[in-house]
C-alpha cells in the first residue's frame, strides 16, 4: 500500500481555518476552484471523457487507500457515494487537531468546482460531526 500522509488533512483544515478568517468564504471558494483548475485537471478530464466510471474509480481509489469506510452504487444515472466513516475526520479527531467548522464545506465546494468543469453536477449532504456524508454525481442537463 503506498505511503499515506493523513497529517495532510489537520493542516488542510487549519488552512480553511486561514482563509476563513482572512478572506471569507468567498476566499475560499476561490481558492478551492483555483484547485479544480490546477490539482485536479486529470480528474475533471476523465469524468468528461469517462463519465462517472473515472469518478467511482477515483473514489474506491482514494476511500481505500486512506481506510475509509464507504460504499458506492448508482441510482438512475447518479453516481452515490455513501461515506460511512469519512477517514480525514476520523485521524483528525484522533490526532486531537482543530477540525474547522467549514471542513466538510470544501467538499462541496470542490465537487461543484470539478462537475462543472466536465458537463456533471453534485450534491453533498453532511454530518461533520459524526464524519459522514452522501455525495451524489450525475450529467449535467445540456
Amino acid at each position: 500500500m503506498a505511503n499515506v500522509h493523513k497529517d495532510f488533512h489537520g493542516a488542510f483544515s487549519y488552512g480553511i481555518q486561514f482563509i476563513m478568517k482572512s478572506y471569507g468564504m468567498d476566499g475560499l471558494k476561490a481558492y478551492l476552484e483555483k484547485l479544480a483548475d490546477t490539482v485536479y485537471t486529470p480528474l475533471v478530464k476523465g469524468l468528461r471523457d469517462e463519465g462517472l466510471s473515472s469518478l467511482r474509480a477515483h473514489w474506491e481509489h482514494i476511500f481505500t487507500l486512506e481506510g475509509g469506510k464507504f460504499e458506492q452504487r448508482e441510482e438512475d444515472g447518479v453516481l452515490v457515494l455513501e461515506v460511512h466513516e469519512c477517514p480525514a475526520i476520523a485521524h483528525m479527531k484522533k490526532q486531537g487537531y482543530t477540525i474547522d467548522p467549514n471542513f466538510c464545506e470544501h467538499t462541496r465546494i470542490l465537487n461543484e468546482a470539478i462537475c462543472s468543469r466536465a458537463g456533471y453536477q453534485s450534491s453533498v449532504d453532511y454530518d461533520q460531526a459524526a464524519g459522514r456524508c452522501v455525495q451524489r454525481f450525475w450529467k449535467a442537463n445540456t
